[in-house]
Order: C-alpha cells, then structure tokens, then sequence
C-alpha cells in the first residue's frame, strides 16, 4: 500500500544539555520537583522543562492513569469531579493529575519495567562503529534498518539509518526529529523501545529493539486466505487500542496505523513502530475521566482531552486507511486512529481493504461515498454482527460521530464486541500467532533484501555536538536510555 506524504507538523526534541552527573537527568527528577516549583517551572516544548535555577529535565513519561484510586469511598469529599452519564452538570470537563500504576515486569524473558521512573537518559555512550552490520530488513526513500549486534555486549538491535542529505532534499527532517522524541518519551510494552539515537556527518542513527517475529504484514500473508479467525482478530486488535490509548495519552495522534507499521516481538506481542508521520499536541492537555454509568463499575479515562485541541491539515497517511476528513482537507484530529483501527481489523477479518478502487482516485471515492460491505460469498469466514457493528461505528465517516471520538480509547474499549477482552492481562496471553523461532542472526522472520548502496558504518563518525547556525539537525541529540528491567533479559 503506497502512502500519500503531506508536510508534517513542527516537533520539540530531546534536549542537547545533559548534566555530568547522569542520574540526575532520570525521569523522576520531574516528579520531584513539581508539586513546590511547578509555578516556577518553565517548560520547553514537550520534553524538558527549566526550573527556578534555569536548569533543563526530562518531563514525566506518564504511564496510565491509576482509574482505581480515584474511585475510592472519599471521592466526593476530594478535589476531584466527573462528567459524563450523570445527573449533575454533564457539560463541565475537569482533568486530574495523572497517576502512574504500579511497576508490573513481565514474567519469564519479558522483565521490562513500564512504569512513570523506569527510563534514564544519559549521554550517548556507542556510535556507528560500535555495532557490526548483519543484515537489510527493511528501507525506505530516506533511509534503511539494518539488524546489528553490539560488539561490546552481543545484543541484537534493529538499527534505523536515515541520510541526511535525502532528507534535506524530500523536506522530511521534522518527521526525524519527531520520531525521535515519540520513541525517545515512550514507554509502552507495546511500543517498539529506543535505545540510542545518535548522527554522524552523514546520517541519523536510531538504534531500537529488534522484534524479532518481522513484520506483521508479513504474517498475515502467510495465513489460510491472508486473514485471521474473529477471536485473533479481537486480540491484535486491542493490543493495537491499547498502543494508540498510550499514544494519546503522552498526547501523540498516529496517523498511519496499518500492518506494514506493526512488527511482532518474538513472543508474537504487536510493537507499533514508524512514528514519523505522528503528530504532537503542544503542550498534551490532562486526561478527564468519564463516570460510569453503572455505579458497580470504575470510572475510565478520557484521553481525547490529551489532544482535544489539536487538529492538522497534513494530508498524510496509508492510500487505502486515510478518513474521510483527511481527504476533504478540511483538517483532521486523533478520530483518524480511530478510523484507521476500523480499516485494520476489516483487513485482518478478509485480507483485503473495504474501500480499495482500482486506482488512488477511485479509492479516495469510495472512502468519501461508499459505505462498508461486508462480503458474503462462500469463501468469506463468518463475523459475528457485533464485530460488524464495530467496524461500522469505527468506519463512521463523520469524525464527531465515529467510535472514540468522545472520550477516546474508553469508548472503544466498552464496546460489547470486547466484552471478554481482559485488558490488563493482554500481554500476559499468549498470542495466536507464535512467530518461527530465531536464533537472532538469521532474521528468518523477515524478507530478504538486495542492498544495492552498502553502508559503512566502520567509517561513521558520531557527531556530539551539532550546533551551528543553519544546521536542520541540531535539535536531533545524541542520547542513550536505560530501561529498569532490561539487564536482566
């Protein structure tokens, strides 16, 4: 599927001033100090903030609200108030502060600590002639992703190798500096993790984890009609809500979710990855919280408030998953993750795309015209009608009326269709797919690639400082972040 690339939006980056003292510059520096100088505080963009003595610190990297406790017996007495089905004023929208839940680690090789002070930054501690080049997994009209292995430790990395000079020359050097910082502020077990990003004379370097299960396109390729069971299309499916839920939340719009975008780890777990075409709300608002209409049951985050005021032009986006909206240039918000989520599980219940013409234009006509057909010849597998009633609501083509447009995630969530779904368990089950086993090296998982231009990283050296007057990539830092949990993989 080919993508349609407008200009992307502006975007903060990590900052270049670390301090000497490298633990200081830890996430929960922020959390320290906010509650006695948060009037003080200064922020720069999203990332960093300034403190009464003019010093720069990473911001907070916010887990997900803890709903649980704000549903304890003394609510009505606290600071705290709703909106949604209740009895008093349902048009007052008030945020509450967010909460981080508790430390989970995975069980057996999955011991990675997501959690709001799990990541440390430090200053970039490798370069390009610290890794050795194995193999081309994948490449682009700027770049390339090579698997390479640490000389130092032996650790397998998907490392990202963008050219500055065809980014100057295709206007995408934003769309770097914005994926860095989404991958940089991210901590998500469904998120693929970065762990160094550094630049030579010549290129851009983001190293991140390798998923070792490829690409979950290609995986679908290889299944009974290029399609999947209901029951694996719901699970696939919620790990992808609950990725876009984080994403919003840090208050990040997506914008280019389809199955070339997901790669699967090697316990067959989804990782979003490509965040280049992502667009950020500056500053992310406070989540809100929605009441429950049942009284038995706890009350669920809003996250459309995170990015409420954002709305963008760009027209970016997958040919067949671009809404409606987009198309119309009539400028577009987070509801196009939703209508892309929409696209996503039609493909993986069919194999094939519900609006799909024979040329672009065709596709873009059908998208605006036509409504969703589910098919019904012999071969078709049999859905269920409230997965179609999903997919219905999500393929919503008026953006205020589609599922999530409201509170976000939440409402999408409480979709009868994910009535079994067991959130917070989603990366305790196994998977339906179980990638082939891999020793690392093979990448057997992936497709093989022809590297016509090889690169040298041998003769790559790191640039530290890339300040100066007119340089596109100063704002691009060289920066490594240390994940709790990760040594004892």
């Amino acid at each position: 599927m080919s993508s349609v690339n407008g200009e992307h939006g502006s975007s903060s980056s990590l900052s270049s001033i670390l301090s000497n003292d490298s633990e200081k510059n830890s996430v929960n520096d922020y959390i320290r100090n906010e509650g006695s100088k948060q009037e003080k505080n200064k922020r720069i963009g999203s990332l960093f903030f300034k403190d009464q003595n003019n010093n720069q610190k990473l911001r907070r990297v916010a887990s997900a609200p803890n709903t649980k406790a704000l549903n304890d017996a003394n609510l009505g007495n606290s600071q705290y108030q709703f909106y949604g089905n209740s009895n008093e004023n349902n048009n007052v929208k008030l945020s509450v502060p967010v909460r981080p839940v508790s430390e989970i680690k995975r069980s057996g090789t999955f011991k990675r600590t997501y959690s709001s002070n799990s990541i440390k930054i430090k200053r970039v501690e490798v370069g390009p002639s610290s890794f050795q080049k194995i193999k081309l997994l994948g490449k682009g009209d700027v770049g390339k992703v090579y698997l390479v292995k640490e000389k130092k430790t032996g650790k397998l990395y998907a490392m990202k190798v963008l050219s500055k000079k065809e980014m100057i020359k295709r206007n995408k050097i934003k769309r770097a500096l914005a994926e860095q910082e989404i991958l940089a502020t991210s901590n998500h077990p469904f998120i693929v993790t970065l762990y160094h990003s550094f630049q030579s004379a010549d290129y851009l370097y983001l190293c991140m984890e390798y998923c070792m299960g490829g690409e979950f396109f290609r995986a679908l390729q290889t299944r009974p009609g290029k399609c999947l069971p209901e029951d694996d299309a719901k699970f696939y499916a919620a790990e992808v809500i609950a990725a876009l839920e984080y994403l919003h939340l840090m208050g990040f719009i997506y914008r280019d979710l389809k199955p070339e975008n997901i790669l699967l780890h090697q316990s067959g777990h989804i990782m979003l990855s490509d965040f280049d075409l992502s667009k950020q709300s500056h500053p992310a608002n406070m989540p809100g919280i929605v009441k429950n209409s049942s009284g038995n049951s706890p009350p669920t985050i809003d996250t459309k408030s995170c990015i409420a005021h954002l709305r963008t032009n760009s027209f970016v986006g997958t040919e067949e998953y671009i809404a409606p909206e987009v198309i119309k240039g009539c400028g577009h918000t987070s509801a196009v993750d939703w209508w892309t989520l929409g696209i996503l599980i039609y493909e993986m219940l069919y194999g094939f795309t519900p609006f799909k013409g024979q040329n672009r234009n065709a596709t873009f006509s059908n998208i605006l015209k036509n409504e969703v057909c589910f098919p019904e010849t012999a071969g078709a597998q049999t859905v269920s009608s409230l997965c179609k009633g999903l997919i219905r609501k999500l393929l919503c083509k008026d953006e205020n009326r589609r599922l999530g447009s409201k509170a976000g995630a939440s409402d999408v969530k409480a979709h009868p269709f994910f009535k079994s779904t067991q959130w917070a368990l989603l990366r305790h089950t196994t998977p339906p797919i179980v990638p082939q086993q891999s020793f690392g090296t093979d990448a057997v998982n992936f497709r093989n690639i022809q590297e016509s231009v090889s690169l040298d990283m041998e003769g790559e050296k790191v640039v530290i400082n890339a300040s100066g007057d007119n340089n596109p990539f100063e704002e691009f830092n060289s920066v490594t972040l240390h994940h709790d949990g990760d040594d004892d993989i």
